[in-house]
Formats: structure tokens, sequence, C-alpha cells
């Protein structure tokens, strides 16, 4: 890219933009949306809140949501985004710390921080080309938001504060606060999570095994998370500390740095953890290795043996399905969050930056409004703690998004499989009754 033309590279970014304007795609936009923004910690911490968010909404549709064949949620977790959502969500977030304040402090962020990695090479140009393209609210955040919605309600009173980061990094699938809604109540048989409902779907001789499997998998998936915080939490440390030492240097304030030995155990201690991560991924894996296989075994069962006569045996497969490729498309969009947040704080070096972050933030509060300086204040002390935990959370969704989209894909790909013979049943039963009607028109004639 570098050694191309100005004008060549303008094309090419004319014809991306063109491209992504039209695309459905939220992930591309959000990649896009990334190159454009001013590179600060705030907006990556912004991102993988988002990204956090879209995990914990797969978690709750995995988990937290009992399901029928009868249920109706489903579908109204997969709908599209209407006009009215993105509005609600302009509504709902322009009264929040950042966003009631984040347009008031980009110039002089801009000013001090540059621009993101695809516009910064075209000067004053590319500047304001990015600042007229930069938006404050990002599109996976519409999507987020949007499911923040259906599960918590229209009253943002009962929502969890999904840009504030907990303190606690322990139960990450699970937002801290807020009051949760019920927003249907499935009839029939019901499923308290749709792994159960698949299982349901399985020839008795299997259910018990899947059950077991599932369970010990999924306890393999929480031991590798715990162990990719302590990770994040070091790392953190350490970068902090060099970001903090080069500020001191050259604002020529006091900082005790941590000592050479101090950070020599803590880079020891990070090749333990590097170990443990290791061994516990591979022990992880081995457990939804076994869970799969039974899966696949409950695949080749299917397809010699499917209750098709059963309606809601094949409604309950479709809601399954319905679930799991909303769960793939949000991993998927979690994943983008999260590797986005990550290339741009190194690409841009913006840990180390973060001290001039802080300051360009310190200016910029002259230029909030006296009605929005407690807001003002909130969205640095939110900054300010997200801060610390910023890698561990983009290491454990990471994870997470990885692991969900993969067991969504199964169930999908298993359900389809039942849907697919019901489809073709459905089609040879009409193939036979126009066959059938055929049949007695001729036989009328003949007796005319």
């Amino acid at each position: 890219m570098m050694n191309m033309s100005r004008v060549t590279t303008l094309r090419l970014l004319f014809v991306a933009l063109t491209a992504l304007t039209f695309s459905g795609c939220s992930a591309l936009k959000e990649g896009l949306a990334a190159q454009m923004e001013v590179p600060t910690l705030e907006n990556q911490a912004n991102r993988v809140a988002v990204g956090m968010t879209i995990v914990r909404e797969n978690n709750i549709m995995a988990f937290k949501m009992p399901i029928s064949a009868d249920a109706k949620w489903p579908k109204i977790v997969s709908a599209e985004l209407s006009d009215e959502d993105v509005k609600f969500v302009d509504d709902a977030l322009k009264d929040s710390p950042y966003f009631s304040t984040a347009h008031y402090t980009k110039a002089i962020q801009r000013k001090m921080l540059g621009s993101g990695a695809l516009m910064s090479q075209f000067g004053d140009m590319g500047a304001l080309t990015a600042m007229v393209l930069d938006k404050t609210i990002s599109p996976l955040t519409y999507r987020a938001i949007t499911k923040i919605k259906i599960f918590y309600g229209e009253d943002k009173k009962n929502w969890p504060n999904v840009f504030n980061y907990d303190s606690s990094l322990d139960n990450f699938l699970d937002f801290k606060d807020g009051n949760f809604q019920d927003i249907d109540s499935p009839t029939g048989d019901v499923y308290e999570t749709i792994g159960e409902a698949v299982i349901s779907l399985a020839p008795v001789n299997l259910q018990k095994d899947l059950t077991q499997a599932r369970a010990d998998m999924l306890d393999g998936f929480g031991e590798v998370a715990l162990i990719k915080s302590l990770k994040g939490q070091l790392e953190t440390q350490l970068k902090s500390d060099v970001a903090e030492t080069e500020h001191a240097r050259q604002k020529r304030k006091d900082y005790t740095p941590l000592s050479s030995q101090e950070k020599q155990d803590i880079k020891k201690e990070l090749a333990t953890i590097e170990q443990n991560i290791n061994e516990a991924e591979s022990l992880a894996d081995e457990r939804e290795l076994i869970y799969f296989e039974l899966l696949d075994q409950m695949t080749l069962a299917l397809e010699s043996d499917i209750n098709l006569d059963d309606e809601n045996y094949v409604k309950l497969a479709k809601n399954i399905n319905l679930v799991s490729q909303e769960i793939q498309i949000g991993a998927t969009e979690a994943y983008a969050s999260f590797g986005l947040a990550l290339s741009n704080l190194i690409a841009n070096n913006i840990i180390m930056k973060f001290p001039t972050e802080l300051e360009a933030l310190a200016i910029g509060k002259m230029y909030v409004p006296m009605h929005l300086q407690s807001k003002y204040n909130q969205r640095i002390a939110n900054l300010v703690k997200n801060a610390i935990y910023l890698l561990p959370n983009i290491f454990i969704g990471t994870y997470y998004a990885h692991k969900q989209s993969s067991l969504a894909e199964k169930y999908e790909s298993l359900t389809q499989i039942i849907l697919l013979a019901y489809e073709i049943k459905n089609e040879q039963n009409q193939e036979a009754n126009e066959a059938k009607m055929e049949a007695q028109k001729e036989l009328e004639k003949t007796k005319i």
C-alpha cells in the first residue's frame, strides 16, 4: 500500500467505501470505521466492550433462554435491524458518559493523536475525510444494543452497564448487573438451553453420553478463560509500566517504575501461565472433540432415521437452527471487535500513547458544556478502569467467541439435516398429491 500512488490508493479507498456502504456485513463496516477513527485506547475499550456484550448475548441465547417448538424469541433475535432500531439506539446512548461528550473532544484528540491507519497517510485530506466518515456509534454497537433492548426491555434503568468494565474477570460470560426481562413464554416440551434441546433430538441411547460430554466441555472452556485472564492482567502491568515510565521522563514527573526483579518475576510468571494455557486448551479441545464426535454419531443416526412425523420435533429443530445461525453471526462480529481492537493497539502503539490520550482529554474538558461535566468525569473514570482490563477481556473474549462459533456451527449443520429431510418429504408428498389429482382427473375423463 505504501508503494502505491496516492491517486491509486484513493481510488481503492473510494471503491472500498462504496462497497461497504451497500454491504450488509456489520463486521466489514466495523473494520472500515476502525480505520477512520482517532486511534485511542478509549475507542478500543469501547470496541472490546461491544465484543464482550455480543459474547454475553450469545451466552444468553445459548444458556439462559428456555426454548421449545413454539418459542417466539428465536425469530425476534434473528430479525434484521430496522430504521426504528437504529433510532432507538441513537436515542438510548445519547445521554451516556461517552456518547454524550465524545464529539466535543474528537478534534483535540485527532490533533494530538492523529488519524487511523488508513487515513493517516493522506495528511490533512485524510484527517478531513476521517472526521466526515467517523461515526460515534459503530456498526456493531447498533446490533449489540438492539439485543440489549430485547433481553432487558426498553427501559434503560434495567440495562447492564456494557461500556463500564467490571473489575472482576471471573464469570466473564454473564452481565454483572441489569434486570433481565422475560421476552417469551414457551409452551409444550420446554428445554432450558439450546444444548439440551439438541440432545432431545438425538436417539435415546446417545442422550446420556451427550449430556455428560457437553458438561465436561463447558468446564474445560471456563478453565482456559480463567488462565487467559491472569495472562492479560500481567501483560497489562508490564505495558502500563513502560508507558508510565516514558511519560514521567518526558514530563519530568515522579514515577516509581517496576524494578528489574519485579519485571523478571512477571515474565517468569507469564511463561508459566503460557504453558498452563497450552495445557488447558489441549484438555478443553479434547473434551470438545469428544462432544463433537458424539454429535457426529447423532448426525449419522438422524440421516438414517428422522422422526419427521412429529411436527413439534421439526419446529424445535428450526428454532435451534435460527438461534445457532444468530450465535455464529454474533461470534464473528465479536471476533472482529476483539481482533480490530488488538490490531489497532499494536499498529498505533496506543498503550504507549495512553498518557498523551489522557492529556488530550484533560485539554478537551474545557470544550465540554458545564451541564455535561459530571458525565465527562465519569467517562474518564470508566476509561482509566477499562484500560486495566482491556487485554484480559480481549484474550478471554476471543477464546469464547471462537468456541461459540464452532459449537453453534455444529448445531446448525445437525438441525439442517432434519430441516432438509423435512423439506424433501414435503416436496415428495406434494408431488404425490399432484400425481394423485392428475390420475383422478384422467379417471373422470374415462368415465365421461
